[in-house]
């Protein structure tokens, strides 16, 4: 529900909101809500669609709109779960399904400078062919031209191409690997990665916080979020957040298993000796979450600019340096003997 090709539809729930806790008629508000739609466009029939059901009176107004595709199952089952319809809505309307993935954030500091070097390699391979048919001709002229231009022991095939397959490796690894664990073994990447998991945790703790205000309980919380929660790598760990909670055991088990730093995993083993209620816990991590990604990612970024670009630079200049020496010593050795 984060983006509509149809504008109207981007404002219904608000506008559903608005006249429920206005007592309004809700089948007469979408009615006039649909007049104001000239074009009879798929969202104006879904809504029509929606309406003529509600005439029927079978259904609940949160299941019509689940039914005609106005709710997601995972905004379904918030709405079914909360303590009302509005408080329900409220909620999906608070959410907007986040993108915790940092792949935006390693262009510039990591793929920028390895597709460089990337094209480096490349670069020496295609020079590499035009001075073998160079060195054909010139050795007519001096058969130790090769001794005379200097070129350098790694200008080889070998090597270009090892360092080309090498810096394509790299990039594929961490390119399909963070976008592998990121998605489906979140646990993992925040082993070695505790960012990732200030990410997820600003979205997490949110939504956590959210149903929880709403009425909804831990359990229920976690047995909806392992079914419909929108980062499918977290959907066991809120199956074995569920599990815990049933065998009344410590929660933090399940956050240290899965690898969360330990500012995270201390401050819910405090909650848990004092007995806080779960609704304060989770408003206190997301806000925590806030505060260490933002210092965090900017650190993480520098970081990442640093190496990257500096072996970007290294071997561009290393190589390049000694392509346009090579050119120069060619031209010089032409011009000598002609």
């Amino acid at each position: 529900m984060s983006m509509f090709s149809d504008p109207y539809e981007s404002f219904l729930l608000d506008y559903l909101i608005t006249k429920l806790e206005n007592g309004s008629n809700t089948r007469r508000a979408l009615l006039l809500y649909g007049e104001q739609i000239t074009k009879e466009t798929k969202f104006k029939k879904r809504l029509k669609a929606a309406i003529r059901d509600m005439e029927i009176g079978k259904h609940s107004l949160e299941a019509i709109l689940h039914k005609h595709k106005f709710l997601n199952s995972f905004q379904y089952s918030l709405v079914v779960n909360s303590t009302s319809t509005i408080d329900g809505l409220k909620l999906v309307q608070s959410f907007k399904k986040a993108n915790s993935n940092l792949l935006t954030k390693m262009i510039n500091p990591i793929f920028v400078p390895l597709g460089i070097i990337i094209a480096t390699f490349y670069g020496l391979i295609l020079y590499l062919g035009m001075l073998e048919k160079e060195l054909v001709g010139l050795k007519k002229l001096n058969p130790d031209v090769e001794q005379f231009l200097g070129i350098p022991g790694y200008f080889t095939y070998d090597i270009a191409y090892l360092g080309l397959g090498i810096s394509i490796f790299i990039t594929a690894f961490i390119l399909f690997g963070y976008i592998y664990c990121e998605k489906y073994k979140p646990g993992w990447l925040y082993g070695v990665f505790k960012t990732q998991a200030f990410s997820d945790g600003r979205f997490m703790f949110r939504i956590l916080n959210g149903m929880l205000s709403a009425g909804i309980s831990f359990h229920k919380t976690s047995l909806i979020l392992s079914k419909d929660y929108f980062k499918v790598g977290l959907r066991p760990f809120f199956h074995e957040l569920s599990d815990i909670i049933n065998r009344n055991k410590k929660l933090f088990i399940v956050f240290e298993k899965y690898n969360f730093p330990t500012i995270i995993t201390a401050d819910i083993k405090l909650s848990e000796l004092s007995k806080t209620s779960f609704v304060e816990v989770t408003k206190a991590l997301y806000q925590t979450c806030d505060t260490m990604y933002e210092k965090n990612i900017n650190y993480m970024v520098l970081q990442w600019r640093f190496f990257f670009w500096l072996i970007a630079m290294l071997v561009t200049v290393i190589i390049g340096s000694d392509v346009i020496n090579l050119v120069i010593s060619t031209f010089t050795f032409k011009t000598l003997y002609q």
